[in-house]
């Protein structure tokens, strides 16, 4: 059934002459009659009755005319849609967030929507970057901000890749290990060590940088992929907290938390990227998420500890 029948009808209807509505629709007055006696044609009822001054709908073209309406409703409701989508004002937007990622954008990004986005609706799924990846291949996420390193061969993923974050270790500010200048695996070794999974790169530059036992499958003795209890222990036990050093920049800059001096290596770095599937149109509201993160990750990057000279 032709929609365009349908609206002649309803002009028909609502100004009350052939002559009025076809004016309004801009079509010339048998142009209009011959619309409306092709969708009678096509139902095989009479829709209008045409013995009168004015123009009546029938009985069946009463109820053509009350489903025509929703269904010009309908249609509004579906470009307004369109065009709130399209602007980011609203829809939905499922991200998912690896350990680091999290720490450092969550409470942030959230924020961000809630204040300039109010009207999408934003779902988190968080977990390590090979449970985000699963998810996004089904589709029950849009973008993550994950590890970069699982995805350098995952021709299905598109990836854009953010600034390296430095990797290291901290500790409370009146830790034991402090006493020490140079931190060697052995003094390492005598306390608890807390770390979410690291990327692979990570890993092998502590082992090459501290030995075997630096290792993180060796040397990590409490592993949560929830880094902010892993933060609370740093700062109230022994632990040594094992990872990318601007998750703790407000704790260092208070001084409450003091990065370990470990073996200095330029390349102990984490790599993370932003990764949607490729060859699928993005809405609007996921380059709210590129573009708030962007914004950040360089000042990430950029984190100096108070005292620390590069």
């Amino acid at each position: 059934m032709d929609f365009q029948k349908l609206k002649h009808l309803l002009a028909v209807v609502e100004y009350g002459t052939f002559s009025l509505a076809a004016q309004k629709v801009n079509l010339s007055q048998p142009a209009l009659s011959r619309s409306i006696q092709a969708l009678e044609a096509e139902l095989g009822l009479p829709l209008l009755d045409r013995g009168t001054r004015q123009v009546r709908l029938t009985p069946y073209g009463a109820c053509v005319a009350e489903r025509a309406r929703r269904m010009r409703f309908e249609e509004a409701e579906l470009q307004r849609e369109l065009k709130t989508l399209h602007s980011g004002e609203s829809g939905t937007l499922t991200i998912g967030l690896s350990p680091t990622p999290a720490a450092l954008l969550l409470s942030p990004f959230l924020a961000h929507m809630a204040a300039n986005r109010p009207q999408v609706r934003v779902g988190v799924e968080l977990g390590a970057t090979a449970v985000l990846l699963d998810m996004l291949r089904a589709e029950r996420i849009d973008a993550m901000v994950c590890d970069a390193r699982m995805l350098y061969e995952a021709a299905d993923i598109e990836t854009r890749p953010l600034a390296p974050l430095r990797a290291g270790m901290v500790c409370r500010r009146d830790h034991p290990i402090l006493a020490h200048r140079h931190v060697s695996i052995h003094e390492v070794r005598q306390y608890p060590v807390a770390s979410s999974t690291l990327s692979p790169e990570v890993s092998l530059r502590l082992a090459e940088t501290l030995g075997p036992g630096g290792a993180p499958d060796q040397m990590v003795t409490l592993r949560c992929e929830n880094l902010d209890p892993l933060v609370d222990l740093a700062l109230h036990t022994d632990t040594l907290l094992l990872g990318v050093i601007c998750v703790t920049r407000r704790e260092q800059q208070e001084g409450r938390l003091i990065e370990v001096p470990l073996p200095p290596d330029p390349q102990r770095q984490g790599h993370y990227v932003l990764a949607r599937l490729a060859g699928r149109t993005p809405l609007t509201a996921q380059d709210a998420l590129y573009d708030f993160t962007q914004q950040c990750w360089a000042g990430f990057a950029a984190f100096n500890p108070r005292g620390r000279v590069r």
